[in-house]
């Protein structure tokens, strides 16, 4: 088949004024370079364009080189046997990646061949003005219909992990999958792990952070997919409803990603009048808003590798239902350690997995509840106040007690109160030096009981001078709880 001749799209592209700032690089390369993939699909959508695919017939690596070198930006080459590079580059929008390889195979039209989904195989080639695309699979046709169509009948079996990426483009873009590319990906679930757990966790995690993650996990759970990822929550659905208003636990299950993906946004840079619509949301938003800044910025916490720190609560929200809090919080470990997490992610979702019913649980909110509550919570409470919040929701669906949901946001409102705007008398009065100066203890664990001991005291009121502490701690060492 002759090489594609490039066409005018449907409509103008929209590039960003980086790939302007690129093209003098494709004049000093003598083979002509094209920008390929996702965002050629964006530029035709009128999407901003984030990262750079280029493809050239020889000397992927050096281009790379020159364009780093070039625009003052990082270097690291990606694959050396495959010509593959990138250059990473700081722009007034943040980081943008600049991902340079030689074709794979012969050609350009081979390349795109080798591409897994159509609307990702058009190109552009960036020595020309930019205007005109090249689509000899039909990609625009496809992107203009909504439609996500596999490049060939071996794309998906070539790479067992575009399965899961068809879902996640799929949900991110609103887009159909068509018959024979479902049919493809029921094929290849059996063998997602082909690819390594860290690309599985990497491509999951990005299905996770988007806007419709219930709608995208539904589809993952009907392909089979989600069970190879996520395997507890095959007992989900085979587990009764609290309730009529689901069928079953997984229902419920989905329903809270739902609302906890909903507070996640309400919080965040672009929230919408939408992202508090509902009457349950809506209340919360509106309650917590005060603390607007300081929830953003704990949920835009990011973990190793960049990864979404509001990825890692959809995860918890999955498994929260997985059994009593001790239980659920095992499993959760289990899975992420299974899925290459970082230690400090796996300790994260073991908190917030082994707390997430103290918020529903916490009636008397007297301070000496709530300092305890953060004592043993830390920082893992917001996330705990959050799923707790969107879990009682998802529970209760339609059969929502709008009375009881406000007093339980009041209770939530308390809670954060305590975390944001601190409590009176929790400076320690005394420290361990201290303590056992005056009291002539040695070093040992009752130390730190007894510093307990004073700071709950504080809290409750009964000790506000030091004086008073060093009593309060000659009592309860005289006490029965001292032995």
């Amino acid at each position: 088949m002759p090489e594609p001749e490039p066409r005018d799209p449907y409509r103008p592209l929209l590039w960003p004024e980086l790939i302007h700032r690129l093209r003098p690089f494709a004049a000093e390369v003598s083979h002509p370079v094209y920008i390929v993939g996702g965002a050629v699909r964006d530029a035709l959508a009128g999407r901003p364009v984030h990262d750079v695919d280029l493809a050239v017939a020889q000397g992927g690596i050096r281009l790379a080189r020159r364009i780093a070198n070039g625009l003052d930006g990082g270097f690291f080459v990606l694959d050396r046997e495959r010509d593959v590079a990138r250059a990473l580059l700081d722009t007034k929008d943040g980081k943008i990646l600049i991902d340079v390889a030689g074709f794979r195979g012969a050609s350009l039209l081979a390349d795109l061949a080798d591409r897994d989904f159509t609307i990702n195989a058009m190109a552009v080639e960036l020595g020309t003005d930019c205007t005109q695309i090249i689509d000899p699979l039909g990609g625009e046709a496809d992107a203009r219909a909504k439609v996500l169509r596999q490049c060939g009948p071996d794309s998906l079996h070539n790479d067992p992990l575009r399965a899961l990426r068809a879902l996640r483009l799929a949900a991110q873009f609103a887009l159909r999958i068509e018959p024979a590319t479902r049919l493809s990906i029921h094929a290849v679930s059996d063998r997602l792990y082909d690819s390594s757990a860290e690309r599985v966790r990497d491509e999951f995690w990005r299905l996770l952070a988007l806007p419709r993650v219930g709608a995208a996990l539904r589809v993952a759970s009907a392909t089979g997919l989600l069970e190879r990822i996520v395997p507890e929550t095959c007992d989900l659905s085979a587990r009764p409803a609290r309730n009529d208003a689901y069928s079953d636990a997984w229902q419920e299950t989905l329903a809270t990603l739902t609302n906890l993906r909903q507070i996640v946004a309400a919080f965040g840079p672009q929230r919408s009048d939408q992202h508090g619509a509902t009457f349950g949301v809506g209340m919360l938003v509106m309650q917590l808003d005060r603390w607007r800044p300081q929830l953003q910025q704990h949920l835009q916490h990011s973990w190793p590798n960049g990864r979404p720190h509001s990825a890692l609560l959809m995860l918890a929200a999955m498994l929260c239902a997985a059994g009593e809090a001790s239980i659920a919080a095992e499993l959760a470990v289990k899975r992420a350690r299974a899925m290459c997490l970082a230690n400090v992610e796996c300790e994260r979702l073991n908190a917030v997995l082994r707390w997430q019913r103290e918020p529903l649980l916490l009636t008397e909110l007297s301070d000496l509840n709530l300092y305890r509550f953060w004592r043993k919570t830390g920082v893992a409470g917001v996330d705990a106040c959050l799923l707790a919040a969107a879990r009682y929701l998802g529970e209760a669906g339609s059969r929502l007690n709008q009375d009881d949901w406000l007093a339980f946001v009041e209770r939530i409102t308390r809670l954060l109160q305590v975390r944001f705007e601190g409590m009176a008398t929790t400076e320690p009065l005394l420290d361990g030096k201290s303590l056992m100066r005056a009291l002539k203890l040695p070093p040992g664990p009752r130390v730190g009981v007894l510093l307990e001991h004073i700071r709950e005291a504080q809290v409750s009121g009964q000790v506000n001078t030091v004086t008073e502490a060093l009593a309060a701690a000659r009592d309860w060492l005289e006490s029965d709880g001292a032995q």
